[in-house]
């Protein structure tokens, strides 16, 4: 039996959604509750800077529909996160379905489109006693960049067009060369064998690029990067890379005690908002010096989300 946090009861919820008057939480705008009322939920990210911002946007459009949500930031890797999730540690997490399929379920996920990832991922959690929340439109998974120029100059389109291109300087984190969704498996499926590796650090792709040491790179789909920048992603039409597409993964006894159809409106009516195009700005705006708590809250605000969904 998964222990789990203990959350308010059935009395609470309908408090909170009749919008009973009581003590402010911490959002500018948000709904108010009677003292002792708070529906508390706990979820984690990991470290890096699109899974906090994604956190932050969960944590205050729930805040203004009448949760009170602890967020812990940079738990760990997919697999830790999960582990917390069954211990109760944690109440729901950041995910991304090919990470679950991929990390936790131990799936292939080549091949495999964004619903069929979903599916997969959805099953494997419901033997788990867990739930998953509609997914984003957008993905952030491995892609080959280049130059717009490089590729107009060699009628780049996708990954395949690449092993026309006589000794292709490619470059990539260093353990990209073996991986099967790597370097290896970009030999194996688009015929990628005359290339010469470039091990880079990570996020050093695009000086790379822009130097042109490495012709072409290991890149991610929402890198911050490519907002403005004169890069290309190519197409990955054999869906070496899978599919990426985040979720809220939440405990089923959790999700229940907290109203369902509630709690997973909200997240859906943010996970709907999250095209590839947004993230990428918005992890950007992380990048410029933006605190993740900031761009969320601005971006909640323009699209309508600072406030309750239902009165």
């Amino acid at each position: 039996m998964r222990r789990r946090t203990t959350l308010a009861g059935a009395a609470a919820i309908a408090a909170v959604l009749l919008g009973a008057c009581g003590e402010p939480n911490d959002e500018t705008g948000a709904s108010q509750q009677p003292q002792g009322a708070a529906l508390r939920v706990t979820l984690g990210t990991q470290e890096f800077p699109e899974a906090r911002v994604l956190g932050e946007l969960w944590r205050q459009a729930l805040a203004v529909n009448g949760y009170a949500v602890d967020l812990r930031k940079g738990v760990g890797p997919a697999e830790e996160l999960d582990q917390e999730l069954q211990d109760g540690t944690i109440d729901g997490y950041v995910a991304y379905t090919g990470t679950v399929l991929s990390v936790v379920a131990g799936q292939e996920v080549s091949g495999l489109d964004p619903e069929a990832t979903y599916a997969a991922a959805e099953e494997f959690y419901a033997g788990q006693d867990m739930v998953m929340s509609e997914m984003t439109p957008f993905q952030n998974k491995d892609a080959v960049a280049t130059t717009t120029t490089f590729a107009d100059d060699n009628d780049l389109t996708e990954i395949g067009d690449l092993a026309g291109v006589e000794g292709l300087r490619f470059g990539g984190r260093p353990e990209f060369e073996d991986l099967t969704l790597g370097l290896a498996g970009l030999s194996d499926v688009y015929g990628l064998t005359d290339v010469d590796f470039l091990p880079l650090d990570l996020g050093t792709q695009y000086a790379a690029l822009d130097s042109g040491e490495a012709q072409a790179v290991d890149a991610f789909t929402t890198d911050p990067q490519l907002d403005g920048g004169d890069y290309r992603i190519l197409d990955d039409p054999e869906l070496l890379f899978g599919s990426q597409n985040v979720v809220m993964v939440v405990g089923a006894d959790d999700l229940e005690r907290v109203d369902a159809t509630a709690f997973m409106d909200v997240v859906n009516a943010v996970n709907a908002t999250l095209d590839e195009q947004t993230m990428v700005r918005l992890n950007a705006e992380v990048l410029e010096g933006t605190s993740d708590e900031t761009v969320a809250r601005e971006f909640l605000r323009s699209r309508g989300l600072d406030r309750p969904l239902r009165s």
